[in-house]
């Protein structure tokens, strides 16, 4: 099966459908996305509130519960954004470290401030800050007990570079998770879905959070025409050799985490296929 992924030509479309080449100049993506990132930091936070009715923060703890996170362990958070999920790490597990890497300079200006403020020093100073590139990262082989991507996948040049390089830099024995928009399977709860990110989403955006700038409201529901269903990321996890690859739903599916084994496994068992229910 050929599957129309987040890559290649996908994002020489995606710079034209969603308007990047009108507001930013760069030669290739991962350069305009950088500057889409940096524009976006002082109100990222405020833009994940509204595309998920305020409940983010529910289905990321429930996301971060599900992870196998072992005692002491040194875990990636790759494309971190304003560290939301390396916060939840460091409080759930306070004996954890956390790598948290981003390509955005503004997003870790952010991610610093936001952890300075929530965080008690003996947690904050847990998480480890560094500007890097997903696809090229500064580590050697199984450096890392676990590795999560959130909401980072779809914006790397190359999706199954970014699962390959989790996959080298995490240990035999470790997890790799990604979260990110899924395909809604309520035929109803889709329909809605797709009005309020399509049509109201990005009237709301321009309205209240873009004037005069680029409107990122825009880039998910655009983004999301070239990233895989939760289904297919199963198989994709699973063709890269992970193995025990899980999904779970949330929110009816419109959002969705695999959770994948690193190493080689005895037998092929197939993927499994859960359902999380909505946000805990």
């Amino acid at each position: 099966m050929t599957v129309k992924l987040h890559d290649d030509q996908a994002k020489l479309a995606l710079i034209r459908d969603v308007g990047f080449a009108r507001h930013f100049r760069a030669s290739r993506w991962r350069d305009y996305n950088r500057q889409f990132f940096d524009g976006l930091a002082e109100k990222y936070d405020a833009t994940n509130e509204l595309h998920s009715f305020g409940t983010k923060r529910r289905f990321d703890r429930r996301a971060v519960d599900l992870l196998p996170v072992p005692r002491g362990a040194h875990i990636l958070d790759l494309c971190t954004g304003t560290a939301d999920i390396a916060i939840l790490l460091v409080q759930k597990h306070p004996d954890v470290r956390v790598t948290a890497v981003d390509a955005s300079p503004r997003m870790l200006e952010v991610a610093r401030r936001k952890v300075a403020q929530r965080l008690p020093a003996r947690l904050a100073e847990r998480i480890e800050f560094v500007e890097g590139d997903a696809l090229a990262l500064p580590y050697p082989d199984g450096h890392f007990d676990g590795a999560v991507i959130s909401f980072g996948l779809r914006n790397l040049e190359s999706l199954e570079g970014g699962l390959r390089e989790m996959h080298r830099v995490v240990r035999g024995g470790g997890f790799v998770s990604n979260i990110d928009q899924g395909k809604p399977r309520n035929a109803l709860f889709r329909m809605a879905y797709e009005v309020h990110f399509k049509r109201i989403a990005p009237v709301l955006g321009k309205l209240v959070f873009h004037r005069g700038e680029f409107n990122s409201f825009r880039y998910l529901p655009e983004s999301n025409k070239y990233f895989p269903d939760q289904q297919t990321l199963v198989r994709i996890f699973a063709g890269l050799g992970y193995r025990d690859v899980v999904n779970h739903d949330y929110w009816c599916g419109a959002v969705a985490q695999q959770i994948a084994m690193v190493g080689k496994s005895p037998a092929a068992d197939g993927a499994a296929h859960g359902d999380a229910g909505g946000p805990a």
